[in-house]
């Protein structure tokens, strides 16, 4: 009956080690949301009563009394796992993968204290002890699990505290009239700021999502969820387009086939929106078009914002980027003002590869990259936001802008930088071969880079609120959300008489 219950609890182990990493690490992310402070609070409850429970069954055969403190915790790990099903289903829309083996961890959970009850029933009526009981092998990997738990329970309980200390997003464009938003990928990183900035300034949002009830719960309901611009009428007042949608281009290695659904995730919402466009009775007055750095090609050294720059043949990045800003260019033939952001790498904790980076160096994992010399173009999410604003406010803004901080730095500097803000060092260097090797030609992303400067921001006196590394590294890790008076200072730009958005 013990040789069960071990093989029961090594069984839960792993599926609650496939849990935490597939779910709540890679799809949702929950240690960088805001909203999820209490559900990282609840794992991380139950994950140091899971540690210690392990530790006991391990090593410890409990008798008497010590057998009902045992029973204690294991109701206290029930209590806490209902009352994180509450909260999961008040908070998010869980995938598919994530109930099911919620379910079978349940179902696990169940058989696995239901044994450990039948094999424990003599040892109620025997005297109160703690008697040596080792398991061998399988002791020392119950051991080395309930030391993985407790360090995740402490890494939840963190992002717990650190979310719950992060300000409500603050209000974008609260002074401007209000206003009509449409943004694509408005559930991915930048949208989901946007979208919270956006409702927190009291305009209208209309989130255009592949699972609008999934997007409708994120946003508390606040916003306008739709699948297909198939929904939104010809009469629709709809300011401002914001264009985020795509498939992330970090993942699976760049097939044939991942190129085509890379580029069809773009160019058909596009195409959509666009198509909207040309039968709406009532034109936006701006198109905000998301693009990347990457247009200009890898190994581009000074990078002139080139309004319809060509694709750099066998370059997947800029092939992409160019099919991308082409298709939503053809709009501006309906009267609609363009702007395309032309981002680098978006800094902030709450999402992009920051956490990611930020966990590998905390942990000594800081590395320079082949050389370490390839460009590191960024811009501090902040920074991104303040661009959305004056964009809304500023005719003069329009065509294609390079997004990224006039302090731009090369890859092992960037590295050295995000060390140095964690205390760890950086001494970690990863050759380029094996990268190849593993990521193909998706390894050009990380090994090379255009070099790139915001010239038109400059020229138009845009004023960033992080220009620096260090600047924005403090204020990304301490999640924090500034509120200025006015990211821009150029002239020559004015609002329309009545200071709504004006489309020339």
């Amino acid at each position: 009956m013990e040789r069960l219950f071990i093989a029961l609890l090594l069984l839960q182990v792993a599926l609650g080690a496939i849990d935490t990493i597939a779910h709540h690490e890679l799809m949702e992310k929950l240690a960088n949301r805001r909203s999820a402070a209490l559900e990282l609070k609840l794992h991380s409850a139950r994950g140091f009563v899971y540690g210690f429970l392990f530790l006991i069954f391990a090593w410890i055969k409990p008798q008497g009394a010590w057998l009902a403190a045992v029973w204690a915790l294991v109701l206290i790990e029930v209590g806490i796992t209902l009352w994180d099903f509450v909260v999961e289903d008040a908070t998010r829309l869980l995938p598919s993968t994530e109930r099911v083996l919620h379910t079978i961890l349940a179902v696990n959970g169940g058989a696995m204290f239901a044994v450990y009850a039948l094999a424990t029933r003599a040892d109620w009526s025997a005297p109160s002890a703690l008697l040596a009981n080792s398991h061998g092998w399988a002791s020392w990997a119950l051991t080395a699990a309930a030391i993985g738990i407790a360090v995740s329970a402490l890494r939840d309980g963190l992002a717990a505290r650190a979310n719950a200390a992060e300000p409500a997003p603050r209000a974008l464009l609260a002074e401007h009239p209000q206003s009509g938003f449409l943004l694509s990928g408005g559930t991915g990183f930048i949208g989901t700021a946007l979208v919270e900035g956006l409702l927190a300034g009291g305009h209208r949002v209309t989130v255009l999502s592949r699972d609008p009830r999934r997007a409708a719960l994120r946003f508390g309901g606040r916003a306008r969820c739709i699948a297909d611009t198939a929904e939104l009428r010809d009469d629709e007042a709809i300011d401002v387009v914001i264009n985020l949608a795509g498939a992330p281009v970090v993942g699976p290695r760049w097939s044939p086939a991942r190129k085509r659904a890379l580029l069809a995730s773009r160019i058909d919402t596009t195409d959509g929106l666009r198509a909207w466009c040309e039968r709406s009775q009532r034109k936006p007055a701006l198109w905000l078009q998301a693009s990347a750095v990457g247009v200009y090609g890898a190994h581009a050294l000074s990078a002139p914002e080139l309004r319809d720059p060509p694709p750099v043949r066998g370059d997947f990045p800029s092939e992409l980027c160019v099919a991308w800003e082409r298709a939503a260019a053809k709009v501006s033939a309906q009267g609609v003002r363009v702007a395309t952001m032309r981002l680098g790498l978006v800094l902030h904790r709450s999402g992009g590869l920051l956490p990611m980076l930020s966990l590998a160096a905390s942990l000594g994992g800081a590395a320079r990259l082949g050389d370490g010399r390839q460009w590191f173009a960024w811009v501090h999410l902040d920074d991104v936001l303040g661009f959305v604003e004056q964009a809304v406010e500023h005719v003069g803004i329009r065509g294609p802008y390079n997004l990224v901080a006039p302090g731009g730095c090369t890859q092992a500097e960037f590295t050295r930088a995000l060390a140095r803000s964690l205390h760890r060092p950086a001494f970690m260097r990863m050759p380029a071969a094996p990268l190849r090797l593993a990521l193909g030609e998706m390894a050009t992303m990380l090994l090379d880079g255009p070099v790139v400067a915001p010239q038109r921001l400059l020229d138009q006196r845009f004023r960033f609120l992080h220009p620096d590394l260090d600047s924005a590294l403090s204020a990304a890790h301490a999640g924090l959300d500034i509120n200025p008076r006015s990211f821009y200072s150029g002239e020559g730009h004015p609002k329309d008489q009545h200071g709504t958005v004006a489309s020339h």
